[in-house]
């Protein structure tokens, strides 16, 4: 009877822990984000912000809901020919979903679009990448570089945001 009790115990233990996480599937995430996309029509806030490096820079939009980063629309510039626009979809201080669409001229001319989902782990759920029309793989150190990237422009904004209170 003890042992009833027990794996009982862990059963609802485990249900408790798993339910905590449920919204970060591939479905959980495109409801997040269709949530997002409706309140974009009358954020709350929205603030413009920029970001640069030596071999880029930006100009980003953030919005906000309740206060909090809901997502990020960003015109990306890359010192060589070529430009990038990029929107954030954020969750508790996390990207979720990443919408890229690029263009570079350098060598060669170069059209990507890129859509992936992201646990707030930073783990790849799910993409898709399309190069000059043709589907293609996506290489972990440009998945890397949009985490990073994102939260960079996240930590940004929070800098800027504390700053102004």
């Amino acid at each position: 009877m003890k042992l009833h009790y027990t794996l009982f115990a862990l059963l609802i233990l485990i249900l408790f822990f798993s339910c905590g996480r449920k919204e970060y599937t591939e479905k959980g995430i495109l409801e997040i984000k269709k949530e997002i996309d409706s309140i974009l029509y009358h954020p709350e806030e929205e603030k413009q912000f920029d970001w640069g490096s030596g071999k880029a820079y930006s100009y980003f939009r953030a919005y906000f809901q309740n206060s909090k980063l809901i997502f990020i629309n960003e015109d990306f510039h890359y010192r060589q020919p070529g430009e990038s626009f990029n929107r954030y979809y954020f969750k508790d201080g996390n990207m979720l979903y990443y919408i890229g669409k690029s263009i570079t001229y350098m060598p060669d001319k170069q059209a990507k679009n890129i859509e992936m989902m992201v646990d707030p782990d930073g783990n790849v759920i799910a993409y898709d990448k399309i190069v000059n029309g043709q589907r293609s793989g996506l290489e972990s150190e440009e998945s890397e570089f949009i985490i990073e990237h994102a939260k960079e422009l996240r930590d940004i904004v929070e800098r800027k945001t504390k700053a102004d209170k």
